[in-house]
């Protein structure tokens, strides 16, 4: 599945879910919760994608010297041996500190792990940094459920409605029905609601 595939079927799931479950089962808290779930499960998708990546390197990457040639804004082009003899031009992009970006020298030799599997290669310092990373990565993921379950747990009494004129605002209430907060009526809220729906859809169509 391509990666267009992918955020057009998430997008159209997003907007299923909505429609189907967040319009029915309105408490502002589990839209919250809802919110704060996904984007967590966006963070453990990209670290599974990245920790793929990095035990292919570690079960088939090969420890060599590279020369750097090109130092870029993040990005590194490097010449080294491959297994077979031959010398081989790679550039990597992203997945470097500051530090260990600054640390690199053109025309001067530095550690790398290339696989000749995925036919990329890594740092030898990224790699050691990034495989220590990941109980941060999956901490912030835990933080980010934890922060949507207390919204569920705290701001169930205030309910979402839809206009039923089929504009894209809403507006919320409290326990009592009295509305607190109404996207048609505040400047702040409906700019902003109306600049988040077209940055969405030029994002999903561009």
């Amino acid at each position: 599945m391509t990666d267009k595939l992918q955020v057009l079927c998430f997008g159209a799931f997003l907007m299923a879910y909505y429609y189907f479950v967040l319009r029915k089962y309105n408490t502002l808290g589990f839209r919250m919760f809802s919110l704060f779930f996904f984007i967590g499960v966006s963070v453990c998708y990209w670290w599974y994608g990245s920790e793929q990546d990095l035990k292919n390197i570690q079960a088939t990457g090969i420890p060599t010297q590279a020369l750097v040639l090109k130092k870029t804004t993040n990005s590194l082009e490097v010449s080294f041996t491959g297994p077979s003899g031959k010398s081989l031009v790679r550039t990597h992009t992203g997945g470097i500190s500051v530090e260990e970006f600054a640390a690199l020298t053109e025309g001067k030799a530095a550690p790398i792990l290339y696989s000749p599997k995925s036919d990329t290669f890594f740092l030898t310092s990224s790699f050691q940094r990034q495989r220590s990373d990941t109980i941060y990565i999956l901490g912030f993921a835990g933080v980010l459920f934890l922060i949507g379950t207390l919204c569920w747990i705290f701001l169930y009494k205030y309910r979402v409605h839809a206009y039923e004129d089929g504009t894209i605002y809403e507006y919320v209430t409290d326990e009592n029905g009295k509305v607190v907060l109404d996207d048609a009526k505040s400047g702040f809220t409906r700019s902003l609601r109306n600049y988040s729906t077209m940055s969405k859809l030029f994002q999903l169509f561009s």
